[in-house]
């Protein structure tokens, strides 16, 4: 099969220019003692903190930036209220408040899942709404996307997000290349949920059709744990656990499709609920196989 040729965004031009390197996570109201631990003991192997907040939250948005400006890191925003799947009105409001967090984060992107986040006005931290795996979705995304960035005046990437059930047959990285393109936003993987929805799904976690992706938008890729339940009839359904080691599985799968994309500037080890210890050891442990997935850079 051909890869496709996609023109993507300049991402190259965005700041900061050129730095690639592994992220780390920590629930920024409960974790910022293991996170200043974290960042203490590892050093350069960390080049990036994400940053999970409400647009709301300032006084964690300053809090967050103070930790990355002593730590050397660069903060990744991931806005918990940007509801680009959803069906609730845009709030010009809200974006524009999403988009003074940024500039008090300094983060060149924010990261969003395709989700509904927000349903008459309550938003659904724990229990958000998967995009369905349908055509419909991608003309609605699209218009969402690009609204939202006018607003905010910063560039989104769009997360493919966790599955606990599946609506539409369609593949989520195909969906994901027709947003992208049609809102010109960059994109983020997310190797564990792409690999529990393909699971659930029956289908091969590598596709023939990853060879038509537009890996040159992505600039961002996800990583943690995964737990498997196993029901009657041959059921499973893939749970999301970012206080647990990653599976083999899933690294098989980051080698697999990483390396296609030369844009690649972040790979964020998940790990709210982790101990220092065991956010440091999986820190360390994404930086040693760092070498592999920038090989298309």
């Amino acid at each position: 099969m051909t890869t496709a040729i996609h023109r993507g965004p300049a991402v190259d031009e965005l700041g900061p220019q050129g730095v690639r390197g592994i992220c780390f996570s920590c629930d920024p109201m409960t974790g910022m003692d293991v996170a200043e631990e974290t960042a203490r003991r590892v050093g350069e192997d960390a080049t990036w903190f994400g940053v999970g907040i409400l647009a709301s939250d300032e006084e964690l948005a300053l809090r967050s930036a103070d930790f990355c400006r002593r730590h050397g890191l660069r903060a990744l925003f991931h806005p918990l209220d940007l509801d680009v799947c959803g069906t609730d009105p845009l709030d010009d409001g809200l974006l524009r408040a999403i988009g003074r967090r940024a500039d008090e984060l300094d983060s060149p992107w924010l990261n969003i899942d395709l989700a509904m986040w927000v349903r008459r006005g309550e938003s659904l931290l724990e229990s958000l709404v998967p995009m369905p795996l349908v055509d419909a979705a991608v003309d609605v995304a699209v218009d969402r996307i690009k609204h939202a960035q006018d607003v905010i005046g910063r560039p989104l990437t769009i997360e493919n997000a966790p599955y606990p059930f599946v609506v539409g047959d369609q593949d989520i990285l195909t969906l994901m290349t027709r947003i992208a393109e049609g809102a010109d936003c960059m994109m983020t993987i997310d190797v564990g949920h792409l690999y529990g929805l393909r699971v659930q799904s029956g289908r091969d976690t590598v596709l023939p059709s990853d060879d038509d992706i537009a890996w040159e938008r992505v600039v961002e890729a996800h990583m943690s744990g995964t737990f498997i339940r196993r029901f009657e009839g041959g059921v499973r359904l893939v749970d999301d656990k970012h206080d647990w080691p990653v599976s083999d599985e899933v690294w098989e799968l980051a080698d697999a499709l990483l390396p296609r994309a030369p844009h690649l500037r972040s790979v964020m080890a998940e790990a709210e609920g982790m101990t220092a210890d065991e956010l440091t050891d999986s820190v360390r442990r994404f930086a040693r196989r760092a070498d592999h997935w920038w090989s298309a850079s």
